[in-house]
């Protein structure tokens, strides 16, 4: 869901927001589905990790889990689009609306590198185990990708359609593949747990 932002004048009705399903098509519940299955995929990675001496392996399915959980949620509830309602008010209240692309760029550029500098800072942390899980690491570099994107585009930093696919298209391309290789990863990683006691 996007607002149109061709004019420099506040749009009117903006606390008029409503709860609502953002995507109630069977696409947008076939990703819900993918999240939220891959998120009990790492749930019962996690859970197996118990076994193992090395207990931040499981950290990082808990963490995986809830973030996944978040975006399945988020892809109905859209609660970015309640943030742009809200940020677009306090700027109108302000008397800066006017002024709301650098400010939108800022944004996006500090929300761009602190995802990939936390991406980094958990590598180092937990590099062997990414090492060891590299469908898990392709599936959550895809979905940091997709989240970075996402918000690049909302706040209109680059311009989409990007490789020829519209916004509603490769969203749902990123979203489905990070979430398969996530889950890939913590069944590979489940079915193979009885081995890792270390």
């Amino acid at each position: 869901m996007f607002f149109d932002e061709a004019s420099e004048e506040a749009p009117e009705g903006l606390l008029n927001w409503k709860f609502t399903l953002d995507n109630p098509t069977p696409l947008g519940w076939t990703v819900v589905a993918a999240y939220l299955a891959a998120a009990m995929c790492c749930i019962r990675a996690a859970l197996k990790s118990r076994n193992n001496l090395k207990q931040s392996r499981a950290v990082v399915w808990w963490i995986l889990a809830a973030g996944l959980v978040f975006l399945g949620i988020n892809k109905q509830l859209n609660l970015q689009t309640l943030m742009i309602v809200i940020g677009r008010n306090i700027s109108d209240a302000g008397g800066w609306y006017g002024e709301r692309r650098k400010i939108q760029l800022i944004f996006a550029i500090v929300f761009g590198a602190f995802s990939f500098a936390a991406l980094i800072w958990v590598w180092r942390k937990y590099g062997e185990f990414f090492r060891e899980n590299p469908l898990m690491l392709a599936g959550a570099v895809i979905l940091v990708l997709f989240v970075v994107m996402r918000s690049a585009s909302i706040n209109h930093v680059i311009a989409l359609p990007i490789f020829g696919f519209k916004d509603d298209q490769w969203g749902w391309i990123l979203e489905i593949m990070g979430s398969s290789f996530i889950a890939a990863g913590a069944l590979r990683w489940t079915a193979g747990a009885g081995e890792r006691v270390e």
